[in-house]
């Protein structure tokens, strides 16, 4: 009995298996870790937020956005709640800019006296 078929068969899957696997974890398909990272951090008068992309720094931001004083965010929350609506837009590719409406919509606090 010819077992020439068999063989080539037998490769056949084990090579498809491997070029799905191989799609699967190196691609979109996969559910890779996007390389962004956010860092919280005090200044003088309370927090920032830093955005880096694969280890080079895209944004820092010591001040809330969009307000004209500079003006620190009152608390770590909300610098993180901020810093990641930023990265968010960042992975979909758009305009990162926060407006104040967005600020307003997620209870940011402006003003660190009251």
């Amino acid at each position: 009995m010819n077992r020439k078929p068999i063989y080539i068969i037998s490769l056949l899957l084990i090579l498809g298996t491997v070029l799905v696997f191989y799609i699967v974890t190196e691609t979109s398909f996969g559910s890779k870790p996007v390389p962004f990272e956010t860092t919280v951090f005090e200044t003088g008068s309370g927090y920032g937020y830093s955005i880096s992309y694969k280890n080079k720094l895209l944004i820092k931001q010591d001040y809330i956005p969009t307000i004209q004083n500079n003006q620190s965010f009152c608390s770590y929350h909300d610098a993180k709640t901020v810093a990641n609506l930023v990265t968010e837009k960042l992975i979909i590719r758009v305009n990162p800019r926060v407006s104040l409406s967005e600020l307003q919509q997620l209870g940011i606090k402006l003003n660190c006296v009251n």
